[in-house]
């Protein structure tokens, strides 16, 4: 490899321009996460039944769900909770099947096993989820003056549609603020006085608050639809709604209670800065989202919102993007710091400015290298690489600078450069490769683990093996730039061994050399 280095100085250099553009391609289309991806498909389904205790949730709903997804192929295992109007399954499924197929395979099992649910039970919601959907950031909104419902309104209904086509973005439905709602009190003396009862009241309700088409009318050449609207226009409107009529006498909602503007029971209460306010959470979706770039999206998004008072303000908390980007720059510095001391020892013991450069340029070339193999294998930029990559720079290191002090010490011996460089590199080439497979070996163990520690130490490793294994292959090219002005002579195929070095593996050969300088 030392000789075709040799003979070869262009080609070499153009591989590793290559390799250059190769990583930095890699580099700028890898998404940048907290997590490397873990393909542990975990599919959820949530069904609702207003009013239901428990037990029967779990009779009735879990138990019959449960049971019907054992259908389903590749499922590990099941787990279930059963609350009050509310049956959560999750399905776990073998690792490495495919997401979309999961969902779309229980979505079919849950749609199918729904005639055999009580009447009243809404359909299943079926939703995708992994152990690495974690929300990138919280989105807060506050305003003084605006009570808990406006400001849940503001944040569900017009801050959300808005920032929701922020690419790569998920956003789902606030927490805190309260549910506004319509809400009708009875008094229950009244209803009983009436003889009626709280379902009078909500038939009474639904039959007359609604839209409904009358048909179509035919005027000369022209067809009309028709449509009779009986929504009332406010809140006050239901109080004049007829629950009965005995003889000339109409019992209205006014009579036995009353409608107002209100808000659903709250569970939760979200306080910013010590004023109760609602929050969003943003999810980042899979595949190539990075976390940086939908976190910037929804900075810039809340920047430019239309139909909100000017007293309700958006703030971003919980930004998951300022770990990543500390996480980089703080591999950079590591990196930059060991890049920077080594070449002022190799500059203060060795003197020599391209040696300098060699080793600036070998260790650059090597994460590229790692770079564009993690993005084969759909690899991402994440704190697991990043720390791996932090790993090997010691490493990466001290390969170039035991290379190089070696092949210093042959010209120091009298050698020519070409020579110095051959047989410099051959004689500690055995050693680098023991002490790189040495390390390769202590990552071999996480190939045996499983579970979300697999995927997670699985990128860490990567990083080390892949940074390492391109240092190995690509440190003897450097020799060429270690060299002299003089260190670029055209070699000659005389390769026979003479007698007196035959012990130790040395080649003879001629020079031929394009230089005049006494180096050479």
């Amino acid at each position: 490899m030392s000789s075709f280095s040799l003979r070869h100085p262009y080609f070499i250099v153009v591989l590793c321009l290559f390799v250059c553009v190769l990583g930095l391609t890699s580099l700028v289309q890898m998404p940048v996460d907290m997590f490397p991806p873990i393909n542990i498909p975990v599919v959820m389904v949530a069904t609702f039944y207003s009013g239901m205790p428990p037990q029967q949730i779990e009779a009735d709903i879990t138990d019959t769900f449960e049971r019907f997804f054992t259908l389903g192929s590749g499922i590990d295992h099941m787990e279930s909770r059963s609350m009050a109007g509310v049956s959560l399954i999750k399905v776990y499924f073998q690792p490495g099947t495919d997401a979309n197929a999961d969902v779309t395979q229980i979505s079919n099992l849950a749609m199918a096993d729904l005639r055999r649910l009580p009447q009243g039970t809404l359909p299943p919601v079926v939703m995708s989820m992994d152990a690495s959907s974690l929300p990138v950031c919280l989105l807060t909104a506050e305003g003084h003056g605006l009570n808990e419902t406006q400001l849940h309104d503001y944040l569900q209904f017009a801050i959300r549609n808005q920032i929701a086509g922020v690419p790569g973005a998920t956003v789902p439905p606030p927490y805190g603020g309260k549910y506004r709602q319509i809400m009708v009190y009875v008094d229950p003396l009244k209803l009983q006085a009436h003889e009626l009862s709280p379902m009078d009241v909500v038939r009474a309700t639904d039959e007359s608050n609604l839209i409904l088409p009358a048909g179509d009318v035919r005027i000369g050449p022209m067809d009309y639809n028709l449509y009779t609207n009986a929504q009332v226009l406010s809140p006050k409107d239901l109080n004049n709604i007829p629950l009965k009529t005995e003889g000339d006498k109409s019992v209205f909602i006014s009579d036995v209670g009353k409608a107002v503007d209100g808000s659903a029971l709250q569970y939760n209460i979200v306080r910013v800065n010590g004023q109760r306010s609602a929050y969003v959470p943003i999810l980042k979706q899979g595949g190539d989202t990075n976390t940086i770039a939908v976190v910037d999206g929804i900075k810039n998004a809340i920047k430019s919102l239309r139909d909100i008072p000017a007293e309700l303000k958006t703030h971003v908390v919980f930004d998951q993007s300022l770990f990543v980007k500390q996480a980089i720059s703080t591999v950079l510095h590591e990196g930059g710091v060991g890049l920077v001391l080594t070449a002022v020892l190799i500059l203060v013991f060795l003197g020599s400015a391209r040696a300098t450069a060699a080793v600036f340029l070998s260790v650059p070339l090597s994460v590229m290298a790692a770079l564009f193999l993690l993005h084969i294998g759909n690899g991402t930029i994440n704190s697991m690489v990043l720390s791996g990559l932090a790993l090997a720079f010691s490493r990466l290191i001290d390969n170039s600078v035991v290379v190089l002090e070696n092949v210093f010490r042959h010209i120091e011996l009298g050698e020519t450069p070409a020579v110095a460089a051959e047989r410099g590199a051959d004689e500690v080439g055995l050693a680098v490769l023991a002490i790189t497979i040495v390390t390769v070996v202590v990552f071999f163990p996480v190939t045996l683990l499983f579970g979300v520690s697999k995927y997670l130490f699985t990128a860490l490793a990567l990083a080390v093996v892949f940074s390492l294994f391109a240092i190995l292959s690509r440190y003897r090219w450097c020799l060429c730039i270690a060299q002299p002005s003089c260190a670029a002579p055209r070699l000659t195929a005389n390769w026979k061994r003479p007698a007196a070095r035959r012990d130790r593996g040395w080649r003879s050969f001629t020079t031929d050399s394009m230089c005049n300088s006494s180096e050479c």
